[in-house]
C-alpha cells in the first residue's frame, strides 16, 4: 500500500483544502511510506468499528468511523495528479505553517474510484526551529544546522478508505478536519430555549449562555433529542439524581441550574445519562462517554 506515493501536507488556517508535496529524496519517500504503513496497522488492526455519534470514547481496541465522509476534492485530486501538486516551499519569506501531513493512493476498478489516505496531525513541536542551536551528530563530531526543517512522526490519526473516515480519537482528527457537521450541537436559539425551558431555574441566562462552550452545547442537544425534561418532572429527576449521588435543587418545580460551570456540568451529565453508582464501591462516577449495549 501506498508505493511510490508522494508525501504532502495540508495548510493550516486556510477555508479550504490547500495542498503541498514534500520533495524528497526516493529513500526518504520509501523510509516515510513504510512509516505510515506500519502505523496504520497498528490503528486499525483487529478493532472494531464503532459508529461515530460525538459520545463515545472508544477502547483500545476499538475504532471510531464516520460513514460517507466527503473527503475534499482538492486532496482527491491532489493525489490523482501529485505531479500537478504545488512544492512545499517559501511563500512571501516565510514557509506555510502545516496543519497535517498525508499518504494516499488512488485504484480504480471500472468508472468506480477508491481513495486510501492516512493522516497525521503536524505539531508546532514537528518544526525544527532554527531559533535554536541544532546539532546534528556525524564522525564522532557535532555540527551546527541553521537550516528550517520539519520532523515526521512515526505515527497516523486518521484513515479515509471505502468513503469511511477512521480514527481513535475525536480531538486528534477534529484537528485534521472540521467535523462540526458529524455531531449534533445546540444552536444558538437551542441554548436560548434551553435557558428559558420550564422545567429549568437559571438565574442569570447571559451568564449561562456565555459559558455555553461546544460540550455544553452537544449536552443540551442529547438532552434535547432524547427529551428528557419533557418526559419526567423535576421531582422525578431529583429522586433518579439522588439514586446515583447526584445532588439537584429543585425549587418551584424548577430543577435549579446554579452559576458554577462544574456543578453545571455534573447536572448536564446525569441529565445525559452520564452519572452512575458503582455496583460495588456505591460511588458516584461521571462517565467520559457512553454506548448502549444492544
Amino acid at each position: 500500500m501506498f508505493e511510490n506515493s508522494s508525501i504532502m501536507v495540508l495548510r493550516a488556517n486556510t477555508k479550504e483544502d490547500e495542498v503541498y508535496k514534500i520533495e524528497v529524496d526516493v529513500q526518504t519517500q520509501n523510509t516515510i511510506i513504510a512509516s505510515m504503513r506500519n502505523a496504520l496497522n497498528d490503528l486499525i488492526a483487529e478493532k472494531k468499528q464503532i459508529i461515530f455519534d460525538g459520545s463515545y470514547k472508544p477502547n483500545e481496541d476499538e475504532i471510531l468511523k464516520i460513514e460517507n465522509y466527503q473527503l475534499s476534492d482538492e486532496i482527491k485530486d491532489a493525489i490523482r495528479d501529485p505531479l500537478g501538486v504545488p512544492s512545499f516551499k517559501k511563500d512571501n519569506d516565510v514557509f506555510p505553517e502545516i496543519k497535517a501531513i498525508f499518504v494516499g493512493e488512488r485504484t480504480e476498478d471500472g468508472e468506480t474510484e477508491k481513495f486510501n489516505v492516512v493522516f497525521q496531525r503536524f505539531r508546532k513541536e514537528q518544526y525544527i526551529s532554527t531559533k535554536w542551536c541544532n546539532l546534528f551528530f556525524e564522525s564522532n563530531t557535532f555540527f551546527q544546522e541553521k537550516r528550517f526543517g520539519i520532523s515526521i512522526a512515526d505515527g497516523v490519526d486518521c484513515y479515509y478508505t471505502d468513503k469511511e473516515l477512521r480514527f481513535s480519537s475525536f480531538y486528534y482528527a477534529r484537528q485534521i478536519f472540521d467535523l462540526s457537521e458529524c455531531y449534533r450541537s445546540a444552536t444558538d436559539s437551542e441554548v436560548e430555549s434551553f435557558t428559558t425551558n420550564s422545567k429549568l431555574a437559571i438565574d442569570d441566562s447571559d451568564a449561562f449562555k456565555g459559558l455555553a462552550n461546544t460540550w455544553i452545547r452537544r449536552k443540551i442537544a442529547m438532552i434535547n433529542d432524547s427529551q428528557v425534561l419533557d418526559n419526567y418532572s423535576a421531582e422525578e429527576i431529583k429522586t433518579r439524581a439522588k439514586l446515583v449521588g447526584v445532588d439537584i435543587d429543585v425549587k418551584d418545580k424548577k430543577i435549579v441550574i446554579p452559576n458554577d460551570k462544574d456543578k453545571i456540568k455534573i447536572i448536564l451529565r446525569f441529565l445525559d445519562e452520564e452519572a452512575y453508582k458503582g455496583p460495588f464501591s456505591q460511588k458516584t462516577f461521571l462517565a467520559n462517554s457512553k454506548r448502549q449495549v444492544h
